[in-house]
């Protein structure tokens, strides 16, 4: 318990505040159960590292009965096979290219999850029919259950067309939620490592140098290309999830660049950002969303900072 408690307090409060942003988002877009999506990439992480003490034991126990319980269905499997996919991708990276920014890591391991799975779906005639109504059971399954616990009396008909229309939004770019999802839970998974393992290094990077390759910025091109040309439902659906995957990176370059320019939020700053999203989430959104993709081609923070060199 000492040792808990020294590592508790040798977290910076910035640590804190990102993990929790992380588990937040984790939350907010897994169409899977969080919880495995973070405790499978943990335990393989865990398993390819030689780790002592009670700490990790007990995480690694806990992560254990986390991923082992669950009615065994389609969900199951599922959730845990891609689980498995992330993990691995991940782990895999984590040995090969140690040096490698933590974030572009994650991104890079959902990348190639995503490249296996289509892979192994390709393979299997009707895999992915088999997925697409897995994910719609699941989703329309939890719309129905929270108007249930809500009483279909007591709620407004206009709330609760809002939640089936939010329902069937989220079953069409299940797999851009699922991405951003992974991500989140890969790079929380790795702050609950370092902090149970004992590790000194810095969890995650700077939240100001938040980047990723500029070619990516093509796969928003394709995919509003894929939208707007309507050729036919699957190509839109692929053009949608990639606009979604990528306009939310973009609006996370866009945030790390305001950080960098005003040299970060105060807590003010963070609870106008917060009421922004809750009372006007598309003009914030957007505005992220625009100054990341011009960070793209203007390059904000190496402008900025060579003008202070001079």
């Amino acid at each position: 318990m000492p040792d808990l408690t020294r590592r508790v307090s040798a977290l910076r409060k910035s640590d804190w505040l990102r993990a929790g942003v992380l588990c937040i988002l984790v939350l907010l877009t897994s169409t899977a159960r969080p919880s495995v999506l973070v405790a499978v990439p943990f335990l393989l992480l865990v398993g390819t590292n030689t780790l002592r003490g009670y700490a990790i034991l007990g995480a690694t126990l806990i992560a254990i009965i986390i991923v082992m319980v669950g009615p065994y269905d389609g969900m199951w499997y599922l959730e845990r096979g891609w689980a498995l996919l992330l993990g691995g991708c991940f782990v895999g990276l984590s040995i090969a290219r140690p040096k490698m920014k933590i974030s572009d890591r994650a991104l890079e391991a959902v990348f190639g999850a995503l490249v296996l799975a289509a892979i192994l779906m390709t393979l299997m005639s009707g895999a992915w029919n088999i997925v697409d109504w897995v994910i719609s059971d699941r989703v329309r399954a939890t719309v129905a259950q929270v108007i249930a616990l809500g009483g279909s009396e007591g709620l407004a008909p206009a709330l609760i067309t809002a939640l089936y229309q939010t329902a069937e939004a989220q079953i069409l770019i299940f797999p851009a939620l699922t991405a951003l999802a992974s991500m989140s839970a890969l790079l929380f998974s790795w702050w609950l490592f370092i902090f149970f393992s004992g590790r000194s290094e810095e969890a995650f990077g700077s939240v100001k140098n938040f980047r990723f390759n500029d070619h990516l910025i093509w796969m928003l091109v394709v995919g509003l290309f894929l939208l707007f040309t309507r050729w036919s439902e699957p190509l839109q659906r692929l053009g949608s999830n990639a606009v979604v995957f990528i306009g939310a990176l973009c609006a996370v370059r866009g945030a790390a660049v305001i950080v960098f320019i005003t040299g970060g939020f105060s807590v003010l700053g963070y609870a106008m950002t917060l009421l922004g999203l809750v009372i006007v989430p598309p003009i914030v959104l957007g505005g992220a969303v625009l100054i990341g993709i011009a960070d793209i081609y203007l390059d904000f923070r190496t402008r900025s900072e060579r003008l202070a060199a001079r």
